[in-house]
């Protein structure tokens, strides 16, 4: 009985190791050079880390996270097509007047859209004749 608990116990903190270990390999960073808006939430320029926080396919939650102030925001990507073209991993950015709004992640970590704030849908509609602009920032690969 004592070596089956052991070995239970064994196997458990491998397999909580294990995924740990995946976690930590799933994170793509983006030097940012603006304050954006990611949904209702505004950070500020700096460097990022994108990360997938489940593994399940069916699942697409990522967490961005300033590496200086550790501010962060935890969101829902949908599916979707992309506006990207480009083959390498980026974080797409709508700009509207002087502000920049998250609008889709594609990388290896996740890809997917953040549907438009409040505050961005108004300004679109309010527009005063400036049309919308995309901005496109490279995101690197950890591993």
């Amino acid at each position: 009985m004592k070596t089956l608990k052991t070995m239970l116990l064994t196997v458990s903190a491998v397999a909580v190791l294990g995924s740990m270990s995946l976690r930590a390999q799933t994170k793509a960073t983006a030097t940012i050079p603006f304050e954006f808006a990611a949904q209702n939430t505004t950070l500020p320029a700096g460097d990022y880390t994108v990360e997938r926080l489940s593994q399940a396919s069916a699942e697409n939650v990522v967490l961005i996270r300033n590496a200086e102030s550790g501010k962060s925001i935890a969101m829902l990507l949908c599916w979707g097509v992309s506006e990207y073209k480009g083959d390498k991993s980026a974080l797409v950015f709508h700009k509207t007047g002087d502000r920049y709004f998250l609008a889709e992640i594609k990388t290896e970590v996740a890809t997917g859209h953040i549907p438009a704030s409040k505050l961005e849908r108004e300004l679109a509609s309010e527009g005063n004749g400036q049309p919308m602009a995309a901005v496109i920032v490279p995101a690197l690969g950890i591993r």
